[in-house]
């Protein structure tokens, strides 16, 4: 369309310079119409060629004028479209590059947090896991205690049983012993022949007064030994379950610190599997980035000055691969992921 109207305007150009030079032909005409006849054909012949070749040769110089001027203004529509196209082109790959930068950080971002929630996921089925092992092992425990209080109870209920049958049974046993007793008394006195009758009623009564004591100190005594083995069953009882319960939570102890142990396991390999995702990150960026910057390279090289004098420099396309390498990692886009 430039081109159509330029060439209108330079036609309308030579229209008018040639009606200029028929002008100039008439006022020729014109002038030999007022010289002496006597002259005048030979001089307006000469003068007519003259005037032929002058207006031919601005004619020429007219049309190379409009030829150069047309060259020219075509060279600077060209120049102008492939800069246009240059700078379209150089902030499509901007555009192009910003968004796959954004995908990349994206993709980063999910890969760290697929990282995390595979964690917490084994973190959490591990806590579980241990949750149920302690419900397991507390119930396990309380039957334990129960089974031995059930034991103990059994245990005092059998001596209590065995004590008082006892009771019941040493009175009578302790009273036949008195008896037989006061027989081998009396047979002794009657076959002793010292005494009288009157000292043999005393002593008889003396015996029973040291039976009756004897038979009370027996009581007593009988008392004593199921005291003190009932104390000792209790003590015995309680030691058994105090053990019991110490060991059961010497087991629970170790069932903790298994948990923690199996925990830091797995924190310590979570964070070695992230040191390693970082590591590989690092070179993936670096990639990219020369990669953007080949591109970039390949652009100017195509556009050349159209491009630099149409687009300035962008902050990544200015960083060649070497400079990317040297960078410090934590300085480069997108590395708040890490």
């Amino acid at each position: 369309m430039a081109a159509k109207k330029i060439k209108l305007e330079q036609d309308k150009e030579l229209k008018i310079f040639k009606e200029q030079q028929k002008q100039d032909m008439k006022l020729l005409k014109q002038e030999h119409d007022l010289l002496p006849k006597g002259s005048k054909k030979e001089a307006f012949r000469k003068r007519k060629e003259e005037k032929e070749i002058e207006q031919s040769e601005k004619e020429r110089q007219f049309l190379e004028n409009q030829r150069e001027r047309m060259e020219k203004h075509m060279k600077q529509l060209a120049d102008q479209h492939r800069q246009k196209i240059a700078l379209l082109e150089s902030q499509y790959l901007q555009q192009k590059q910003q968004l796959l930068r954004a995908r990349e950080a994206a993709l980063w971002e999910m890969e760290k947090n697929q990282l995390h929630d595979k964690h917490q996921l084994a973190k959490g089925q591990l806590k579980d896991l241990f949750f149920l092992k302690r419900h397991q092992m507390l119930n396990r425990h309380q039957k334990e205690i129960d089974q031995m209080k059930r034991s103990n109870q059994a245990k005092e209920e059998e001596a209590q049983r065995y004590q008082l049958l006892d009771k019941k049974r040493h009175p009578k046993v302790i009273k036949n012993q008195s008896k037989v007793r006061a027989q081998m008394f009396k047979q002794s006195l009657r076959l002793s022949t010292v005494g009288s009758p009157e000292e043999d009623r005393l002593k008889m009564k003396q015996f029973e007064e040291n039976e009756k004591k004897r038979m009370k100190s027996e009581a007593a005594r009988l008392e004593a030994k199921h005291k003190k083995q009932w104390e000792k069953l209790l003590l015995d009882n309680e030691t058994a379950l105090r053990e019991l319960e110490q060991l059961q939570a010497e087991k629970r102890k170790m069932l903790m610190e298994h948990e923690t142990q199996k925990i830091k396991e797995l924190d310590d390999q979570y964070q070695n599997e992230l040191r390693e995702w970082k590591s590989q990150l690092v070179p993936r960026k670096q990639k990219l980035e020369e990669e953007f910057f080949h591109q970039k390279e390949d652009q100017e090289k195509f556009y050349g000055s159209a491009l630099s004098s149409g687009d300035g420099p962008t902050s990544h396309s200015t960083l060649s691969p070497g400079s990317l390498r040297k960078k410090d990692p934590s300085s480069a886009r997108h590395s708040t992921i890490i």
